[in-house]
């Protein structure tokens, strides 16, 4: 058999002698390069249409750019007057609802999962500090056995999320110590009472005419030229609140807009 003279392998070189490797790596540098040049001019874009939503005079500076910016076109967009019909429908009663409906076996398998996924969310947001760094603010003091609400204004507008409220509401006379997380608060655009919670056993209300402060609540059912702040109509705006922490259920239901357990102490209620 002849014997086959092995000669080293030439580097494999692009058509104008630059080895190949190295036409690869210029190609990756290029890409790279071309991608951070979008990047930072979709994020100087971004901040330049920030900065002109937010050229309206109004006071957000206790809030984080897009916490802000969200604030700022829940405004913006629900700035028409409210009905002279429209009106607070809050339920603030204290008795325990007795309409509850029973959910079929398909409804019940759809809604523990929600449920779950709500439940399975409550590690990540249960302290201040969690809360805060997750964008949540402060905007509302103690309400009667809903505690203080922390709102992430960014979210507002979204869909439905079991395990992504816009709101969480916190409360220190559990335990008589530290604030804690006592439940979530979701607050949905919608035209109706929105599709949350699978059935028909979420009590969604609305709050209209609000008034809010640097993120903070000022007033409620006032007309947009009483408020120094961001005003919203809310006529499309339903909230709801779920108590989903564990251990902290609420006795009057899942969904009731106060929690008894709280409002004996916080409320004086006598039962």
């Amino acid at each position: 058999m002849d014997e086959i003279d092995h000669q080293p392998e030439a580097d494999v070189r692009t058509p104008r002698g630059v080895p190949r490797y190295v036409a690869l790596l210029l190609f990756a540098m290029v890409l790279v390069t071309g991608s951070l040049a979008i990047f930072f001019a979709t994020e100087a874009a971004d901040a330049a249409a920030d900065a002109d939503i937010l050229k309206d005079g109004v006071d957000r500076s206790r809030l984080e750019r897009e916490e802000a910016v969200g604030i700022a076109l829940l405004a913006r967009e629900r700035a028409t007057p409210v009905p002279e019909s429209g009106g607070h429908d809050h339920n603030h009663d204290h008795d325990a609802p007795s309409d509850i409906r029973e959910l079929t076996a398909d409804e019940q398998r759809a809604f523990e999962a929600q449920w779950e996924a709500a439940v399975a969310s409550v590690p990540k947001l249960d302290t201040i500090e969690e809360a805060e760094a997750a964008g949540y603010v402060l905007a509302s003091g103690n309400s009667d056995g809903a505690g203080v609400h922390y709102v992430k204004w960014s979210i507002v507008d979204r869909p439905f999320d079991p395990a992504k409220p816009s709101m969480l509401l916190f409360e220190e006379l559990v335990r008589g110590e530290q604030m804690e997380l006592i439940a979530y608060s979701y607050w949905v655009s919608s035209d109706g009472p929105p599709d949350g919670f699978v059935g028909s056993n979420d009590s969604w209300h609305r709050h209209l005419g609000v008034c809010f402060v640097n993120g903070y609540i000022k007033d409620e059912n006032v007309l947009r030229a009483q408020c120094p702040g961001d005003w919203v109509n809310g006529m499309d705006l339903w909230m709801l609140h779920a108590w989903v922490v564990p251990e902290l259920e609420n006795e009057y239901g899942r969904f009731h807009t106060v929690n008894p357990f709280l409002c004996e102490r916080a409320c004086g209620l006598e039962n």
